[in-house]
């Protein structure tokens, strides 16, 4: 995948995060690599499942945490001081898609076999985030298997008409940009709405019958013009909001 040169980079502080990540891999239809981070806490506590975007794709066990700081922000030592936590974030290969029903499915049977293996994973506080091409999945996962998940959080993602009120099961925090041109906001036009729904949109057609849907949108020019960094780049600023991450762990 080509990269624009405004394209977000990890910090320093990412690779040690990246350090203390397990590796894995998972049987089901197939091989699935994964990272865990597994916290010290003996006592239950949550499951955070992350999925990286298509810029992440690969079988290198290594691009999905270490492409960026999202995937790890659940594994900083201070969140994990407050909020202790398993952090799992497999790897899609190339050629496949989050959002395809059988690498939905493998993903979820993954986080019943770490249910088995880890005790103390609590079974009632399952979270799941992810952006861009992880954002779309996160929200084609939430549709088939919302009974798994407490909480999500889809940053630039879009997702279509298919099974949309689904989605009104699970708590959900989505986060865009409206300058975004590689996943749009929204999709509609003079002529109504489109086949494909951004965050905007979603939030626009559920709120009213939703119980639980928050929609966080930067302003245009804000993520250029103030971060220097591309607009799709959302993650950035979704990963230090402590207002949607504590949102998200009191579901």
């Amino acid at each position: 995948m080509h990269l624009p040169d405004d394209w977000d980079e990890p910090s320093i502080e990412n690779k040690s995060r990246c350090d203390s990540f397990l590796y894995g891999t998972f049987e089901y239809s197939g091989i699935l690599p994964y990272r865990l981070f597994v916290p010290e806490c003996k006592e239950n506590v949550p499951l955070v499942v992350f999925l990286h975007g298509a810029d992440a794709f690969g079988k290198d066990n290594e691009l999905q945490l270490s492409r960026h700081d999202i995937g790890t922000v659940f594994a900083d030592k201070d969140w994990q001081a407050e909020h202790p936590c398993y952090v799992l974030a497999p790897q899609c290969k190339k050629g496949k898609q989050w959002s395809g029903l059988l690498d939905g499915n493998r993903v979820c049977a993954l986080v019943k076999d770490l249910q088995g293996k880890y005790g103390n994973i609590d079974s009632k506080r399952i979270y799941i985030y992810g952006y861009s091409a992880g954002g779309i999945g996160s929200l084609e996962i939430l549709k088939y298997h919302s009974e798994m998940f407490a909480g999500a959080v889809p940053i630039c993602a879009a997702t279509g008409w298919r099974d949309l009120k689904e989605l009104t099961k699970t708590p959900i925090w989505l986060i865009h940009a409206a300058d975004d041109e590689i996943v749009k906001a929204s999709y509609r036009t003079d002529q109504g709405p489109s086949t494909h729904l951004g965050s905007r949109d979603i939030y626009e057609e559920l709120k009213d019958i939703h119980p639980d849907l928050h929609y966080t949108e930067y302003n245009v020019g804000e993520l250029k013009g103030e971060y220097g960094i591309n607009p799709h780049c959302s993650w950035v600023l979704a990963g230090r909001d402590d207002e949607v991450k504590e949102w998200l762990f009191s579901r």
